[in-house]
């Protein structure tokens, strides 16, 4: 029996919107919630980019029960991707301070890739990276400025709208239109 597709704007739909507008604060949430061992070796954008391909390829879809519901659940997405990250580079230390305890030179180890290196994920996650790199640099110069202000450096609408002499409310509503462009462009 052929299964009914999803009527259009259910909650699977703007799963990629909603992950869009949640990155500042998920970032800063992750930023905060990283240690410093993690953090030395890590940054907080790479484990939230992680976290949201983890969060992308899962096969349980996520149960939209609200708002503060689906901000707890990529919380806890991100916290499982720290608490992994964290536990890897630990093992690691530990098993370079056997191997030095071994006599052997800590940089004969062969290195390893924090994930699974399977070729053809790496390579599909390139393909990513250049779709949402094009995509970003097809945006205004002045949409990009925002969404680099906002979304990679962390800064708060307050702060970006004392920046250009605007309101914290304008500046929202600019960066939600920058980021709709942005998700638009990249659908397929």
């Amino acid at each position: 029996m052929p299964q009914e597709p999803e009527p259009e704007g259910t909650p699977a739909d703007k799963l990629p919107e909603r992950i869009l507008a949640s990155l500042p604060g998920l970032t800063r949430f992750v930023r905060h919630r990283m240690g410093p061992e993690l953090r030395a070796r890590e940054s907080a954008s790479d484990i939230v980019q992680s976290t949201i391909r983890s969060i992308l390829q899962a096969e349980t879809p996520f149960e939209d029960r609200g708002e503060a519901s689906f901000q707890a659940w990529l919380r806890t997405a991100a916290r499982n991707k720290i608490l992994t990250r964290a536990r890897h580079w630990s093992a690691e230390r530990r098993k370079s301070a056997t191997q030095s305890s071994d006599g052997d030179a800590p940089d004969a180890a062969e290195p390893e890739t924090p994930e699974s290196a399977d070729p053809g994920q790496e390579a599909q996650l390139r393909e990513e990276v250049d779709r949402l790199r094009r995509a970003f640099a097809a945006l205004p110069q002045d949409q990009r400025d925002l969404l680099v202000r906002s979304q990679v450096q962390g800064a708060s609408h307050a702060e970006i709208a004392r920046e250009m002499g605007r309101t914290p409310d304008s500046v929202r509503k600019a960066v939600a239109r920058a980021l709709a462009q942005l998700a638009a462009s990249l659908e397929p």
